[in-house]
């Protein structure tokens, strides 16, 4: 059986006539094979460090979880596809709105929103301040919305957190770890909110269950179907 240093970093896989390219990362905290799917809507294995684990067997893992896989894989590519879309709009909640720039007097950059589209107000003449105070208007909004619809998950799902952060992250939507903390990327309220509150159980589900067991996906199915 090969260690697990002597898989390669990236391979593919046919599921359902499609053929899918997957990274593989090692890591020293799993305890079993998890899946996530970043920002880019690439697919990545996380592999036990400590555990002998063969490629066949990590197929074996995909092919069960192919369900998943399709299914979050469109959605994550749908969310790409409409964020590369028309630099006159940005997408909300999965909804486009348009952006309005006004050039003023004024020294800093803001987002203002209004009825049916965003305002943004720059100083003249500096236009590179836009995306600035977009990500400014992104970031706000992403901590009170994810939040607000986390702890009305909890309630539902009965279970407590101990806090939730909102940053960038570079590869994965949100995470949870051992001591409660809830971790979200401020890039998901582009996201539709049925796939932002899907994220959010997720990560609550794990509050019930560290792992991607039969009992873990009931539970995500029961309160996100």
């Amino acid at each position: 059986m090969a260690a697990v240093k002597d898989l390669p970093e990236k391979s593919s896989i046919l599921i359902d006539s499609r053929e899918i390219q997957y990274f593989i990362r090692k890591s020293k905290r799993a305890k079993h094979l998890l899946l996530h799917i970043d920002c880019n809507a690439a697919l990545e294995v996380v592999v036990p460090f400590r555990r002998k684990i063969t490629l066949k067997q990590i197929e074996k893992f995909l092919l069960e979880k192919r369900c998943w896989i399709l299914r979050n894989l469109q959605k994550a590519e749908e969310i790409a596809r409409k964020a590369s879309r028309r630099r006159n709009f940005l997408l909300f909640l999965g909804r486009e709105v348009p952006i309005e720039i006004i050039e003023s007097k004024r020294k800093r950059a803001t987002a203002i929103p209004r009825t049916g589209k965003l305002i943004v107000k720059i100083p003249i003449g500096r236009k590179e301040l836009v995306a600035k105070a977009i990500q400014r208007f992104y970031k706000k909004h992403a901590s009170k919305i994810i939040t607000h619809l986390a702890e009305k998950k909890a309630r539902e799902m009965n279970v407590s957190f101990s806090y939730i952060s909102v940053r960038s992250q570079k590869t994965l939507w949100g995470s949870c770890s051992p001591r409660k903390v809830l971790s979200f990327n401020w890039r998901l309220i582009a996201a539709p909110q049925a796939v932002v509150e899907y994220i959010i159980v997720h990560e609550l589900a794990h509050l019930k269950h560290r792992n991607h067991s039969k009992a873990f996906w009931r539970t995500v199915q029961k309160y996100c179907p």
